[in-house]
Formats: C-alpha cells, sequence, structure tokens
C-alpha cells in the first residue's frame, strides 16, 4: 500500500525535474542557450597525479596510475583474475560530492569499467561489463580498497 502512494509522487518529481517537454520547447524558444565552455569544469580531480593500489573483493588488485590533468589512466593488474594485464585508458570524470568521482571507461576489449571512488573513505565502487562466448553481455558489480602509494 505505501508503495503505491509513494511511486505517483516519484514519478511527479522525476518530470517535474525533466519538464514536461512542451515547457521544454518554451524555454528552448524564449532562453538563450548558456555558453557551452561555461558548462565545462576545467578544475582536474583530486586523484590526478596520484598512484593507487585497488583491492578488489575478488582478490584482484591492480595498480593505478593517474595523469596529471586527470584525463588518463595507467593500469597493471597485480594480482588475481587479470594478473599481468595492463592497460591505458581514457576517461570520463565527473565530480559528484566532496572527494567523489564517477569516473568511466571503455577498454579496447569492449569492456566497461565505472568506479564510484571516494577518496575521503579510500573505498571504491566498481562494475564492469564484458562480452560472453554467447554474444552477450554480463556485469559484475564489486567493492575495492582504495589506498594511495604514490604522488
Amino acid at each position: 500500500m505505501r508503495i503505491r502512494h509513494t511511486f505517483p509522487a516519484l514519478a511527479a518529481a522525476l518530470i517535474a525535474l525533466a519538464g514536461a517537454p512542451s515547457a521544454q520547447a518554451a524555454a528552448a524558444t524564449t532562453a538563450a542557450p548558456a555558453p557551452v565552455a561555461a558548462s565545462i569544469r576545467t578544475e582536474a580531480p583530486a586523484f590526478a597525479g596520484h598512484t593507487y593500489l585497488l583491492k578488489l573483493d575478488n582478490g584482484a588488485v591492480l595498480r593505478n596510475s593517474y595523469s596529471a590533468d586527470g584525463a588518463t589512466l595507467d593500469w597493471t593488474a597485480l594480482e588475481g583474475p587479470m594478473a599481468g594485464h595492463s592497460g591505458s585508458e581514457r576517461l570520463s570524470v565527473r565530480a559528484v560530492g566532496e572527494g567523489l568521482y564517477f569516473v568511466n571507461w571503455v577498454e579496447a576489449s569492449g569492456m566497461t569499467v565505472s568506479h564510484v571512488m571516494d577518496l575521503g573513505r579510500g573505498a571504491v565502487s566498481v562494475y564492469w561489463t564484458y562480452a560472453t562466448p554467447d554474444g552477450g553481455r554480463t556485469g559484475e558489480l564489486h567493492t575495492a580498497t582504495l589506498e594511495r602509494v604514490a604522488s
């Protein structure tokens, strides 16, 4: 019974956030577009220029070194199922809170990796997807500890 009452309120809130299509169209014709440069964040993320050890709940240990601007990652799997593999990735990064970052990349193999990095707690939520032998895809959700080992 409670869910029935909560869902309409949640739906109304989402619609209000998204705006009705007619309201968006009206706003688009009456308001000047915001300059693109003003919406681009140029500040480097707090993890930029540092190297971290990630210890995942599945036994994997990764060494992640981030470029000075935080736009690229060089990683090496030291232990676990991917031990010996490494790569260099172009990152998409978004600050989502104080010391909290959403980081995503797509590897050459087609594997996608998403991290929510909590630098204050030294914790990472990890989600990755990869192709399966039958042509499908699967995903895995993991947790990791994050330890800065070099600047």
